[in-house]
């Protein structure tokens, strides 16, 4: 199907069994909001469309260097974040979870010449409106104490899979 495109949006839903994720491995605990990317356009034929993508969480990279058990680091990212985001949001005693979860790529940064792989943590979140406060706290050091320079982009050493869980 071809679709042109007029607009698209987002927005958060109830995760609904049998076509969204309710449960995430990496965090041992249920999906109640899922992101669902809502396109308004045409067919080739002229017929009015509106397309509710469902199963594709928003997410940025960040350098992993290696220097601490890879594990282990992945869930420290991961509640670090949770928590700094809740502070920032005002919600100091909440445990709103923010991020899906966290995985280690490897790809080659997009921007400069990179002779070599470099590893990368891919850290999903749940709601797309978060990721620009995600990047900010990670910038600034309030993150396990570190600056953390965001990757906007690398390509991948091996053809793409689409991000569709």
């Amino acid at each position: 199907m071809k679709i042109r495109i007029v607009s698209l949006d987002f927005y958060m839903s109830n995760s609904i069994p049998g076509l969204d994720i309710q449960y995430s491995e990496f965090r041992g605990a249920s999906v109640h909001h899922v992101p669902v990317i809502r396109i308004f356009g045409s067919t080739e034929e002229g017929e009015k469309i509106c397309l509710h993508v469902h199963g594709v969480f928003p997410y940025i990279y960040i350098p992993y260097d290696g220097q601490i058990e890879v594990d282990g680091f992945m869930y420290q990212i991961a509640l670090g974040l949770d928590k700094a985001i809740n502070i920032s949001l005002g919600q100091a005693s909440s445990n709103t979870q923010h991020v899906y979860k966290v995985c280690l790529i490897s790809g080659i940064p997009f921007y400069g010449y990179h002779a070599r792989r470099h590893q990368f943590l891919k850290i999903y979140f749940y709601n797309p409106l978060i990721i620009k406060k995600a990047c900010t706290l990670l910038q600034n050091g309030n993150i396990l104490g570190k600056i953390y320079q965001h990757a906007r982009s690398t390509r991948p050493v091996h053809p793409p899979v689409y991000d569709r869980l």
